[in-house]
């Protein structure tokens, strides 16, 4: 008799690694063909952040006890979810622009009103609409999005070490490696803004990146949201694919370069499902690269 495999030999962690390996192989493929691709760079993010940080990841949460959350697998759920992250690509074609354009204009000339303007749409679409979609639409509880209390006593035993492990070397990555921390160096900041500045700016991106972002992406969704920008914004002069990369090159990239960042924090959420850990490493990962802007605009 024929065995008919289960749900979850089709989905086995094995197969799942081979089909992210594929898809990586190929998008680095297309990559080549572009002439404003550095694949050196493209490897040293493959090398750092998908293998070093994870096995990092790994080894700061041998000891940690996961949170218990309760996940309903369904097709339905699957089906809306895909359907949210297309409609939320188009979104941010030019979505916040538009609702700059119909805001009051002193409200869009404040540089400081324009960071809680900012913060606003990215909650709204981020966090709330999906929050309500999965609570009140397939009946997730908040615990199971991985706030809980126990989250929060948990930072301070098991959770703990992943916490200081990844934090610090996302903050060394950024100063010693990144362009986000050679900025931060160009700099000449006073104490005053350092010693207060640094805090507060830490406490703002918990939320602004932490929440807003660990809350939904996850791995290639996570690099695919970011293609949009890529072919729309000319962002794609920023991250070295010529001002005006096609659709596929932006694909790609956002599956080699930006996909690959997720892996990290996709292990320490499987090993934890605690929201709040990551909440806070992200924020010690994008800290060095935003203070600037954050010193200009408050201090």
């Amino acid at each position: 008799m024929q065995t008919i495999p289960t749900r979850s030999q089709r989905f086995s962690p094995l197969r799942i690694l081979a089909i992210g390996l594929i898809l990586y192989a190929c998008a680095f493929a297309i990559l080549l063909r572009n002439r404003s691709f550095e694949p050196a760079e493209a490897i040293v993010v493959l090398v750092l952040f998908g293998v070093v940080f994870p096995l990092l990841a790994w080894a700061a949460t041998l000891r940690a006890e996961p949170l218990s959350i309760s996940v309903k697998s369904s097709v339905s759920a699957l089906i809306t979810l895909t359907g949210y992250v297309i409609l939320l690509s188009l979104y941010l074609i030019g979505g916040p622009q538009w609702i700059d354009q119909h805001l009051p204009h002193p409200w869009v000339d404040s540089a400081r009103i324009k960071f809680f303007i900012g913060l606003a749409k990215k909650l709204v679409v981020f966090v709330v609409i999906p929050f309500a979609i999965f609570r009140f639409g397939f009946g997730y509880r908040v615990r199971d999005f991985g706030i809980q209390r126990q989250g929060l006593r948990a930072l301070r035993g098991s959770h703990l070490p992943v916490v200081l492990v990844m934090g610090g070397a996302f903050l060394c990555f950024q100063y010693f490696a990144s362009s986000g921390g050679a900025a931060f160096r160009r700099e000449h900041f006073t104490a005053f803004q350092l010693f207060v500045g640094l805090p507060l700016c830490f406490a703002w991106l918990v939320f602004e990146v932490g929440l807003v972002e660990e809350f939904f992406f996850r791995a290639v969704i996570f690099g695919l949201a970011h293609a949009p920008g890529f072919i729309f914004r000319h962002a794609g002069e920023v991250e070295g694919l010529g001002s005006n990369p096609s659709v596929i090159d932006a694909i790609a990239y956002s599956i080699v370069v930006l996909a690959v960042s997720g892996v990290t924090f996709g292990i320490i959420w499987a090993r934890t499902k605690n929201l709040f850990a990551l909440m806070l490493i992200h924020a010690a990962g994008d800290l060095l690269p935003n203070f600037g802007t954050f010193v200009k605009t408050w201090f």
